[in-house]
């Protein structure tokens, strides 16, 4: 986002981050919210804890999960009060809740990413604790407290599907932070006005009229099987991977990732990074990068075709630009800061032939094939289409009746207070 001039939106979130104020930052997906937390955070001298409420997203921003940060361990169960647990706590001698502690009596902004995703019970909890253990019954205990994220995206996960979602702007603490709330508007991802239209239309539910016709114009029966698909589950990402290199002629080439340092941190890493732990790759099969290399001339979700294997190095043609980009191994951290932390080493590359679509979430992609019709969760299908950056490189199934939208999440943003009304406020 080099050309980035800020709109009137992302002018209110610099002063309401410079000032110390609780924010919520949101809008769909594409209108840059990473980028003003990644710029805001650049400015500030203060201890930011960066977090997020899954593993994936965690590590796309270089930070912890809530959990984790915060050592509050599971959190408290259904039924289960907040004081009952935080008991448990204060009795619990692991490290790593004691390590929460301490970053908890350190921090001085907390930003919570992907905050849709986060269960109302546990930032209930997270804001009990925080009082807890600074000592202190302002909201949070003090911290100033950015929230970013989509609740018209992926929704808290449930145990049970029977029991309604259990969302953070429900709760007290929502309540308690007094949060304001930034709503970026313009979108980045995309240019085309019809696109952008269409896509917006479609995070609300709304899939009529010439909306519709654009969309469905885009329904392929037998697409490119070379296009990356976008799947609900990891069963349906692995066959279709396997699948498509087993296609491919002579041995894969195994790559096994290196683990290193603590085990539960190398495992973290392993378990929620977008690299496999063991990569295979042929000549000719078509992978995406899993990083920001901008001096070797690849970013987090480009996808390329393998041209040659060789143990120490991959050499990858980027698909859009045609160059070959020497690959090595890379080294992620679970502390960027701490060259001790648990460490997995591995090429930064996975087949780009499937994925599901929480691990899409976040990236941009140039082209997709999606069926919406297997979407079970609210906003899931959206987050899908909202990942492809031009229309010609949306491939969908199947046409559709309907799309999955929360009624609460819906309810919540047309009662969100417009910048005019929260600067009189």
């Amino acid at each position: 986002m080099s050309d980035f001039t800020p709109s009137k939106e992302a002018i209110a979130f610099f002063e309401a981050f410079k000032d110390g104020s609780n924010v919520f930052l949101t809008g769909p997906g594409g209108v840059g919210k990473s980028y003003l937390i990644e710029q805001a955070v650049r400015t500030t001298t203060m201890d930011v804890s960066l977090t997020a409420s899954t593993g994936v997203a965690a590590l796309k921003i270089g930070g912890s999960t809530v959990h984790r940060w915060s050592g509050m361990m599971l959190g408290p169960q259904a039924g289960q009060s907040n004081e009952v647990y935080y008991g448990e706590l204060l009795k619990d001698k692991r490290f790593s809740v004691r390590a929460g502690f301490d970053r908890i009596r350190k921090a001085c902004i907390l930003v919570i990413d992907e905050i849709s995703m986060l269960s109302g019970r546990t930032f209930d909890f997270l804001e009990f604790l925080c009082r807890k253990v600074c000592e202190c019954e302002a909201p949070f205990g003090g911290i100033q407290v950015i929230v970013t994220g989509d609740f018209l995206q992926l929704p808290p996960v449930r145990k049970n599907p029977a029991e309604p979602y259990d969302w953070v702007f429900q709760t007290e603490a929502w309540r308690r932070a007094g949060f304001k709330c930034i709503h970026l508007t313009k979108i980045h991802r995309q240019t085309d006005t019809a696109f952008i239209e269409a896509l917006l239309a479609f995070r609300v539910g709304d899939v009529g009229g010439r909306n519709a016709t654009l969309l469905q114009s885009r329904v392929r029966n037998f697409p490119d099987g070379n296009l990356t698909r976008l799947y609900t589950h990891n069963v349906q990402v692995d066959r279709w991977n396997d699948y498509r290199l087993a296609e491919l002629p002579g041995e894969p080439e195994d790559f096994h990732a290196i683990l290193a340092g603590p085990e539960s941190q190398s495992s973290f890493l392993a378990q929620n990074l977008l690299t496999p732990q063991h990569l295979q790759l042929k000549p000719d099969a078509r992978v995406m990068f899993t990083v920001n290399q901008p001096e070797a001339r690849f970013v987090n979700g480009q996808t390329g075709i393998v041209r040659e294997v060789h143990p120490s190095r991959t050499l990858v043609e980027v698909e859009s630009e045609g160059h070959l980009i020497p690959v090595t191994q890379f080294t992620w951290r679970f502390d960027p800061r701490d060259p001790t932390s648990g460490s997995f080493t591995q090429f930064p590359l996975r087949l780009s032939y499937a994925m599901t679509i929480h691990k899409s979430q976040g990236l941009t992609l140039d082209s997709a094939y999606i069926d919406v019709r297997a979407a079970r969760e609210p906003g899931q299908a959206y987050v899908a289409l909202s990942r492809i950056r031009t229309l010609d490189g949306l491939y969908l199934k199947d046409w559709f009746s309907g799309v999955m939208v929360s009624r609460a999440a819906k309810e919540f943003y047309d009662n969100l207070p417009t910048l005019e009304a929260v600067a009189t406020r």
